[in-house]
């Protein structure tokens, strides 16, 4: 008994000392913090910010006297996307992921935002109004390169985003509806990527935006007003049905962002006195706040993981 005791100690003294112990929990903890860029103006002006998700490792990537605002992240985490006014109108630039190596997609004299990468990382949808006064959908290659329009409406679309397969793209539209004498509002839409076979996925009062993909394709997480008349976070099924008030709150929650292991939404929550990011647990409902300016933080993406 003595001498397995003995060689137990001389075991474990051998693998603490070539810090074997040390390194397993360095790499745990690591693997577990998902980074979330984030746009606020707590500078006085909109920028560009990258932070772990436990809020710490905060860093401003734009750094412009410009408004910067942040788009989406490529599917490899290498590129981001923002919209920039430091050609005095909004384009899509292009960014690497520390800030670095700015380039501007778009180049041309409308208004540009809501770009966002398909699955595979080599086309790009977003919305401007450069054939129509209020705002289509348009597609081009990562490059900025062979530019089509998708949409040709006199309503304004926002906020597209791809399915999982990258065959469709989810977005929001504004429509009039003379259903029960409501109000004109956004509904989310989705399209086949080559502009076909639109198809309206959401039927509720008030306006629906900010649809964001599971990463597992099966639900779409949005905004929209509740039966309280809040500004919450919903999830649906892909095809529209099964609607859930996933924040249920009385402050304004908007912009959804899902983390790479689908069990956190990242998103935008607040008043007209101050917004901030926060993430919320699917499952549990636990909310927590990341962070906490006296301006706005806002629309968080989460980056991908590499796989």
């Amino acid at each position: 008994m003595k001498r397995q005791l003995i060689f137990f100690f001389i075991g474990f003294f051998c693998l603490s000392s070539c810090g074997l112990f040390k390194k397993t929990t360095t790499k745990s903890y690591e693997a577990s913090r998902s980074q979330i860029m984030f746009t606020s103006n707590r500078d006085a002006n909109y920028e560009v910010y990258i932070m772990n998700d436990d809020s710490t490792g905060v860093k401003n990537l734009t750094n412009n006297p410009a408004t910067d605002y942040g788009q989406n992240w490529s599917p490899d985490g290498k590129y981001i996307l923002f919209y920039s006014s430091r050609t005095e109108n909004e384009e899509i630039w292009r960014m690497n992921s520390d800030g670095t190596n700015l380039i501007n997609l778009t180049n041309a004299p409308s208004n540009e935002r809501g770009a966002s990468y398909s699955p595979s990382g080599r086309s790009i949808v977003f919305t401007s109004n450069r054939d129509n006064k209020t705002s289509d959908l348009y597609l081009m290659n990562a490059d900025g390169s062979n530019i089509k329009r998708l949409t040709f409406d006199k309503g304004y679309c926002e906020s597209p985003t791809w399915t999982l397969d990258g065959k469709q793209i989810v977005f929001t539209f504004f429509v009039e509806d003379d259903v029960n004498n409501k109000k004109a509002s956004g509904e989310l839409f989705i399209i086949n990527a080559n502009g076909s076979n639109r198809k309206r996925l959401t039927h509720k009062e008030g306006y629906d935006s900010g649809a964001a993909i599971s990463p597992d394709g099966k639900n779409i997480a949005f905004y929209g007003k509740s039966e309280s008349g809040n500004t919450d976070l919903f999830i649906m099924n892909i095809d529209g049905t099964g609607i859930v008030n996933i924040t249920n709150d009385k402050l304004e929650d908007y912009s959804p962002a899902w983390s790479q292991d689908g069990k956190w939404l990242a998103y935008t929550s607040g008043n007209s006195a101050n917004y901030d990011v926060w993430k919320i647990n699917i499952d549990t409902k636990q909310k927590m706040r990341l962070t906490n300016q006296v301006k706005r933080d806002e629309t968080p993406y989460y980056k991908p993981v590499k796989k």
